[in-house]
């Protein structure tokens, strides 16, 4: 898999955009044609051949892709229409689109992702549900393992926020806040507070 998640800072420039991708993989180019080329060499994958590599391309927090971003992608995955008609030895790869239908703009607007661009391309559409209270309780028996107190606090607040990550980040400024002491409520409490919560 390869993977690169999407901030301002790199989903409105290809050039700004490859590079956050080759750069993990140490691929330096000279132009942002060559950018995309090598792009294409690092996704290339065989997935209709009973042999060789086979990648999956996820872009995470893709609601922050422009229009010139997302269409290097779709040229990109365009590349591979002669595999997926049936040549097995061309290349191709498979794309996964994470991120936010709806996100807030600059002014502190809220913005629909604009992907109408990929929409002809796209094979599965899938909205995933909100996290249930068992997941919730589950993964804040993982964060804090040896406290029942804490886990019901954490989750609390993981339910309210709609996601697992609050729970995630809540946890680690606690843990500063505890500094070498076991972290207790109050602590846990403030970190959520800090976050906007109660």
């Amino acid at each position: 898999m390869v993977r690169v998640t999407i901030s301002p800072a790199n989903g409105g420039s290809i050039s700004a955009f490859t590079r956050a991708v080759l750069s993990q993989f140490r691929m330096e180019t000279n132009s942002t044609s060559d950018s995309v080329d090598a792009l294409f060499d690092l996704l290339s994958g065989y997935p209709f051949r009973s042999y060789g590599p086979r990648v999956i391309f996820m872009v995470d927090e893709a609601q922050e892709l422009k229009p010139a971003v997302l269409e290097t992608i779709r040229s990109l995955w365009d590349r591979g229409t002669n595999a997926r008609l049936g040549l097995s030895t061309g290349p191709a790869f498979g794309c996964m689109l994470v991120g936010n239908d709806l996100f807030i703009g600059k002014g502190g607007n809220i913005r629909v992702a604009g992907f109408r661009p990929l929409l002809t391309r796209v094979t599965h559409n899938i909205a995933l549900p909100r996290p249930s209270q068992a997941e919730h309780a589950a993964f804040a028996s993982f964060l804090f393992p040896d406290a029942p107190e804490l886990q019901i606090i954490v989750a609390g607040f993981g339910v309210d926020a709609g996601n697992l990550r609050a729970q995630d980040v809540a946890a680690r400024p606690s843990r500063l806040f505890a500094g070498d002491s076991p972290v207790t409520p109050g602590h846990l409490r403030q970190a959520i507070k800090l976050m906007g919560g109660k």
